[in-house]
């Protein structure tokens, strides 16, 4: 058990001078009254900094500077030394007195800003320390093993942070807490020292250019890693994507086929037609296909089917207007537009077309090729023969009259199956499935891709382990580099496993004792079915009557926050006593946002159950409306200390009843 005696500050603040603040009395619970703005908030800063320094001003104010705020918090009426001095007085029921002494010299920007010195006895004696080794060092080291600065969100409650509380995220806030009461914070810093060995072995066994090139290995490994963690997230809802819709397309289908079968064989036969003409229209689609990408851009060219004449008469002859001319290379323009070639070959042809219309339009034009080269010539005859373009023209514009005719057919037999089914909904369900059979192949295309992907990082994360295996391995298999690696990875996976047993044995104990300061605290208790806590990361669950979830995910008032976080404080305060220190408790703003009914109980009968010694700062709305007579009534009642005004720079602290200070007779 540790028990906090003393406090003793120095020319801090509006405490000038020296001053011993006795905090322990025959009852387990110490006051500390002070009207707001008088010194209350200070007494607190000097706990924490005189313990932790400035890890412990951290705590407080994560964002401001801690030397200017050193500068400022020296007493403009000071002793007239240039010294700030903060100490607290530990009693261990095991080790015996512990002193926590820490001096900080205000000396000016001129002379080096501000130097500072902490020193740590026990019964008076110095801690021992190597030859090389500062006193500073050595006793920073002692505090930190001795009482991890993690261990202040164990003793340390504020009221008014506690109201506030996420509760979502409230795990995360005692995480630290907890891995220190069970010791795993140490184990994390082995871990820390395992890897500074690490890489100190490499840097002194290794090359320097090896080990730098191995870092920038290992973080491109590691940042590989997770691109395809994202890759494989994303691949996986595509293929669920992709399934969904497939599957979406399969009963679509069965229920067009389930309604069509039903309408009698009539509407069997319509159903026949329409797949027959779509067969034939995709067919003669196809051929105009093959042409395009084969004689139409030679035809374009200038390359003519009839090689001692250009002549384009029978083309002329075969159409009978201008607008079946029109219409012939809108049907041709559609067919190069779904031809699925590349952006910059579609344009081309689609220019190509235009030339072709003109040139049938306007093909009285008549050329010979007897001014061309020689070798041009036979390259030509030589194209010409292989690629059979002798009337290429008039197969092109025959294949595109078949499949306008095609075409025709198609839309009717669709037209006449829309007008039969109209009612049945085969015609939104038709929709439904072109759609989403349009989307299937986007959606092929992206899995393809992904996998792909994939595929590359995992090939090139195994050809980064192999060229670090490789650098690792260019010592001999024996050398001390192996062997040292070798067993500080073993440390490493040790560390580990012991940090999963641990979290595994405390989670069954925090769970027990939060149900119990639960119940305690709140008027719901009787609706509360089970409560869980994830060994993992210590993620609490509660499930409630009449609640589906996380009881903590909804929006919780001010009052239940409270109740929460003071469950917690309680649950890792017994949880946590066979593993670790008993530890005072030191409580802030105790009633904030709290019905005079909690107020009653919390102080009187909920607090002192959390440690042997607590001490508690109080405004006198605190503790007033008879809750101070309560807590003197309890039996508990230790030490009353006033903090009041002594000059319009200066505060005290006296011992004195403080029944008039809460409005009490």
């Amino acid at each position: 058990m540790v028990t906090m005696n003393r406090l003793t500050m120095r020319n801090f603040k509006r405490f000038s001078g020296e001053h011993h603040v006795e905090l322990i009395g025959e009852g387990k619970v110490t006051v500390i009254a002070a009207k707001n703005g008088l010194g209350k908030t200070t007494m607190m800063e000097a706990i924490h900094i005189g313990l932790y320094g400035e890890i412990g001003y951290n705590y407080l104010f994560p964002e401001n500077d801690f030397h200017n705020w050193l500068e400022n918090a020296y007493s403009v009426n000071s002793d007239g030394s240039d010294c700030i001095n903060l100490a607290i007085e530990l009693n261990d029921a095991v080790l015996g007195l512990i002193r926590i002494s820490r001096n900080y010299w205000i000396l000016g920007e001129s002379f080096g800003g501000i130097e500072d010195e902490v020193v740590v006895t026990i019964d008076g004696k110095p801690l021992e320390r190597e030859p090389r080794e500062s006193s500073k060092k050595v006793a920073e080291r002692w505090i930190e093993d001795y009482l991890p600065h993690a261990a202040m969100r164990r003793f340390f409650v504020d009221g008014e942070r506690l109201s506030d509380l996420d509760p979502k995220r409230i795990d995360r806030e005692i995480i630290n807490g907890i891995d220190d009461a069970t010791g795993i914070g140490l184990l994390h810093r082995m871990r820390k020292h395992l890897n500074s060995a690490r890489q100190s072995t490499l840097r002194t066994l290794a090359p320097s250019n090896e080990i730098e090139s191995l870092n920038q290995l290992m973080m491109f490994s590691k940042s590989l890693k997770l691109d395809k963690e994202a890759s494989e997230i994303t691949l996986k809802s595509k293929i669920s994507q992709l399934n969904n819709d497939s599957n979406r397309i399969k009963k679509i289908q069965e229920e067009i086929e389930k309604i069509t079968m039903d309408d009698g064989s009539e509407n069997v036969q319509l159903r026949l037609n329409y797949a027959i003409t779509q067969s034939e229209l995709t067919s003669s689609r196809k051929e105009i296909h093959t042409h395009l990408m084969t004689s139409l851009p030679f035809i374009v060219a200038g390359f003519p089917s009839n090689l001692d004449l250009w002549n384009f008469d029978e083309v002329i002859e075969s159409k009978k207007s201008e607008k079946k001319v029109s219409e012939q290379l809108a049907f041709l323009k559609t067919v190069i537009e779904d031809s699925g070639v590349g952006k910059n070959t579609r344009k081309k042809l689609l220019n190509s077309g235009d030339s072709v219309s003109e040139k049938i339009g306007t093909a009285s034009d008549k050329y010979h090729l007897s001014n061309l080269p020689l070798d041009i010539l036979e390259n030509l005859t030589k194209c010409h023969s292989e690629l059979g373009l002798v009337d290429a023209q008039t197969r092109i514009i025959d294949c595109v009259n078949d499949a306008m005719e095609k075409l025709a057919a198609f839309e009717a037999a669709e037209d006449a199956l829309r007008k039969a089914t109209l009612g049945t909904g085969i015609a939104e369900k038709a929709e439904e499935l072109k759609i989403l059979a349009q989307g299937l192949g986007t959606l092929q295309a992206e899995i393809a891709s992904l996998k792909g992907e994939v595929a590359q990082y995992i090939q090139s994360r195994l050809d980064l382990e192999k060229r670090i295996d490789e650098i690792r391995q260019r010592e001999d298999s024996d050398s001390l580099l192996n062997r040292r690696l070798t067993r500080i990875d073993q440390l490493d996976e040790l560390t580990k496993l012991v940090t999963s047993s641990v979290r595994e044995s405390f989670a069954k104990p925090l769970e027990e004792s939060f149900r119990e300061g639960f119940e305690l605290l709140s008027r719901k208790s009787n609706l509360l079915k089970k409560i869980s806590v994830n060994p993992r990361d210590y993620s609490i669950h509660l499930s409630m009557k009449g609640f589906d979830g996380n009881w903590l995910d909804r929006d919780l008032s001010a009052t239940e926050k409270q109740h929460v976080g003071l469950a917690l404080v309680y649950a890792l305060r017994r949880a946590s006593t066979e593993w670790s220190l008993p530890l005072p408790v030191i409580i802030d703003t105790p009633t904030s946002r709290m019905d005079s009914e909690h107020k009653s109980w919390s102080v009187t009968r909920f607090y002192p159950l959390l440690s042997n010694q607590v001490i508690v700062f109080a405004t006198s709305d605190d503790l007033a409306g008879g809750l101070f007579e309560e807590l003197s009534e309890s039996g508990v009642l230790g030490q009353q200390l006033l903090v009041q005004e002594v000059s319009d720079n200066s505060v005290e602290v006296i011992n004195t009843n403080l029944q008039a200070f809460f409005g009490g007779a």
